[in-house]
């Protein structure tokens, strides 16, 4: 009967863990069908809102039918939609497979929570085993991932849950159906537990779907590394999960702790992996304390129907986050990489380069920037770039490519900013809405740490990130690069031709080069600016090819 529950218990680990380990593929999926982030947010969005419809429903059935019909009948479901999913090819199938999913998955979390809670002193061993399995998805559930990524494909990821799930279904069927009564109820839930829970589980899942986007997207770190890197979370949240006290006074402080670490992830100020480790290890202390605390303590957890409430309340939360969230991240990407295209440009013109090298490595940038992966298509196009430069401008070039890069990485870091911010708040407003009369020592410390940790990133980021590129005023005057000879003298009077058009037109000097790069955004800079740049497409082929 125990290796049963074990493996009812992982199987149930890896539906209620699904965020955590589907999460390390979403940069591949972004790439492989060319969708937006908004696209990628709904892969986690579709299963998150159908589980958390399906929990109550599903929990109605298994009290009709039997825990172990209805664990095995949602196991297998989830199984054949977990092969369906690997499969997919395009975005609407793999939505509908991800649907089909989470109802399996909402069956089989209801009847294993059923199957582990037997009466008498097996409870207790059966609560332990839940909880355990929760906590151990949740720690390994992103090195999973990012190992099954890196190693095979996304498509790995929902390969290697089919047959776990179809093997738990055949253990779910050799179970005894036990007959239970559900407890009485109260009215309704505690008011401040239940936003509690909602709001500091959004926060949970959406700090780890946009560290991810960060690390993977936007830094160009590797998908193993970045499971690395984020399992910082969930092995805090062991830790965390083992310190005693107070019920209310663990949920407090551990959503306080949450919002310290998200807050401080908005302000990290370069792309080195260590500066992620402190924020992330107050979050996860965070959520150590705060869920146990609020699911079981706060908020009753006696039985499948108790379970099913507090699931509901854990991905409502989850699912407003991303529903919030991915346009946010979606428009301030582009607003990031429209400011990295014109800040890169500007490092490229004032460059001691020869204008020739400038026609060559102009296009190649801007179009490294265009791509998903931004920082991995910068470095590929400094890298080719470095093999057609004269040894005399090495130098100059290799200035170039550090300033290249800074430009990207301090705009990929603008681009998260707001949502992190977004995120920390909703952690933050978790904690006022459990917070205690009484106050007491570890209270006083999550909230320093609250406000210390984000203000010391913050003081950390203005000492260490790279200075920006400044874009100056086009009608004031500014060191030309004067790179020498012929072609230098012509490329100094061509960029005062820029500066002198950009003024009259009211733009920057780089958003005007743009323009000149590119037929839609010449469009729209004749549109937005009431001028003609026909005259100026010889400077556009001089300078950028």
């Amino acid at each position: 009967m125990r290796s049963r529950h074990v493996l009812l218990a992982v199987a149930a680990g890896l539906a209620l863990a699904d965020a955590s380990i589907v999460t390390l593929a979403l940069p591949e999926l972004l790439r492989e069908l060319d969708t937006t982030v908004e696209g990628v947010a709904s892969i986690l969005g579709v299963y998150t809102v159908v589980l958390a419809l399906a929990l109550i429903p599903v929990e109605r059935v298994q009290r009709r039918v039997g825990a172990p019909r209805t664990a095995a009948v949602g196991l297998l479901v989830f199984a054949l939609a977990s092969l369906v999913a690997g499969a997919s090819s395009t975005l609407p199938l793999l939505l509908v497979a991800r649907a089909i999913q989470a109802v399996g998955g909402a069956a089989a979390l209801v009847a294993a929570f059923a199957l582990l809670e037997p009466s008498g002193a097996a409870g207790e061993r059966g609560r332990r085993l839940w909880l355990g399995a929760a906590v151990l998805a949740a720690a390994i559930g992103p090195a999973l991932g990012g190992a099954l990524t890196e190693l095979f494909s996304w498509r790995a990821i929902f390969y290697f849950q089919a047959p776990v799930a179809a093997l738990a279904a055949v253990a779910a069927l050799a179970e005894p159906r036990r007959d239970t009564t559900p407890h009485e109820r109260a009215q309704r839930l505690p008011a401040g537990p239940a936003i509690a829970l909602a709001l500091v589980s959004a926060a949970l899942t959406a700090v780890l779907f946009l560290l991810v986007l960060l690390l993977v997207a936007g830094w160009d770190v590797a998908p193993i590394r970045a499971a690395a890197t984020v399992t910082v979370i969930p092995i805090a949240a062991l830790l965390g999960s083992r310190l005693t006290g107070d019920a209310k006074t663990r949920a407090c402080a551990g959503c306080a702790l949450v919002g310290a670490g998200v807050l401080a992830l908005a302000f990290l100020p370069d792309a080195h992996l260590l500066w992620t480790v402190a924020p992330q290890a107050a979050a996860g202390l965070g959520m150590g304390l705060a869920l146990p605390a609020l699911g079981g303590d706060l908020l009753p957890e006696r039985d499948a129907r108790d379970a099913a409430q507090l699931l509901v309340l854990r991905h409502a939360g989850i699912a407003l986050a991303l529903v919030v969230l991915a346009p946010i991240v979606s428009h301030d990407l582009q607003a990031s990489t429209d400011r990295a295209k014109e800040r890169g440009v500007a490092v490229v013109l004032d460059a001691k380069l020869s204008p020739t090298d400038k026609l060559r490595l102009a296009p190649d940038l801007l179009n490294g920037v265009d791509d998903d992966q931004p920082r991995h298509g910068l470095r590929a196009a400094l890298a080719a770039g470095a093999a057609t430069i004269d040894d005399k401008y090495s130098d100059a070039y290799d200035k170039l490519s550090e300033r290249v890069d800074d430009t990207l990485v301090l705009a990929v870091g603008e681009a998260f900013r707001t949502a992190f911010l977004v995120t920390g708040a909703l952690a933050l407003l978790a904690a006022l809405s459990v917070l205690p009369r009484q106050r007491s020592q570890a209270l006083a410390a999550a909230a320093a740490a609250a406000f210390v940790l984000p203000l010391a990133y913050a003081e950390l980021h203005a000492l260490f990130a790279p200075d920006p590129v400044t874009l100056q005023d086009p009608c004031e005057p500014r060191s030309l690069p004067e790179s020498g000879g012929l072609l230098g003298f012509a490329q100094d009077r061509a960029l005062e031709l820029l500066d002198t058009t950009a003024c009259k037109a009211g733009s920057s000097r780089e958003e005007l080069v743009l323009a000149l790069a590119d037929d839609a955004a010449r469009e729209r800079y004749e549109g937005q600016h009431h001028v003609d740049l026909g005259p100026l497409s010889a400077i556009a082929k001089t300078l950028l090819g």
